[in-house]
């Protein structure tokens, strides 16, 4: 009977677990956008809001703002706008690095054209073992005085795929995997537990 009871706890578990951290993330994500124009709307006297109705409204007119942004940025006096800034951010020098490498990260995850070109599986940290990398760019192989070309493939951390390890590998040190960026992030956040079928490895 209690053999029972905890097989069935543990089931319940796995169907709860994922349902309650999705809500939880769901909310830390309102309460984050939310929070940049909540102060605002909090202390505007304007217009009178119920308290109920601010944190809410604060949400949409967040989401109206970054579409905003968005939209303006994708005709002529947009794109001067934002290489303008982002001529100025260049001239501060600690504050350059952060945000090129937020504005990477952000890329890579929301940007129209993906940085990563591919993923593929290389054998590290040792020969016989293999990891997941993403290739984000191609090198002549003279530069590493060879005739074969090189990628430059990013391997991430589990299961945080924003930090991680750059190495240049020879082309056919490579395997190419035939599945999307999108599946190998959840096979790397799922620390595994998303398969990675033998389907997706081609035979090259």
């Amino acid at each position: 009977m209690l053999s029972k009871l905890k097989r069935q706890f543990f089931a319940g578990l796995v169907i709860f677990v994922p349902i309650a951290l999705t809500v939880y993330f769901s909310k830390l994500l309102f309460l984050l956008i939310s929070g940049y124009l909540h102060p605002i709307l909090v202390n505007q006297s304007l217009v009178a809001l119920p308290p109920a109705a601010i944190r809410p409204l604060s949400f949409v007119l967040t989401i109206v703002l970054i579409w905003a942004l968005g939209a303006l940025a994708s005709n002529f006096v947009g794109q001067w706008l934002v290489n303008w800034i982002n001529k100025a951010v260049h001239q501060v020098p600690v504050f350059r690095g952060l945000y090129e490498a937020i504005q990477k990260i952000t890329e890579a995850f929301f940007g129209a054209k993906n940085i990563y070109q591919s993923a593929v599986l290389v054998q590290y940290p040792r020969l016989g073992t293999y990891t997941i990398g993403f290739i984000t760019s191609e090198m002549p192989g003279s530069v590493f005085s060879s005739t074969e070309p090189h990628y430059c493939v990013f391997i991430p951390t589990v299961p945080n795929p924003t930090s991680g390890l750059l190495l240049y590998i020879p082309a056919s040190q490579t395997l190419h995997l035939d599945i999307s960026i999108e599946d190998v992030f959840k096979i790397i956040i799922s620390h595994g537990f998303v398969p990675l079928s033998e389907a997706a490895v081609k035979k090259s």
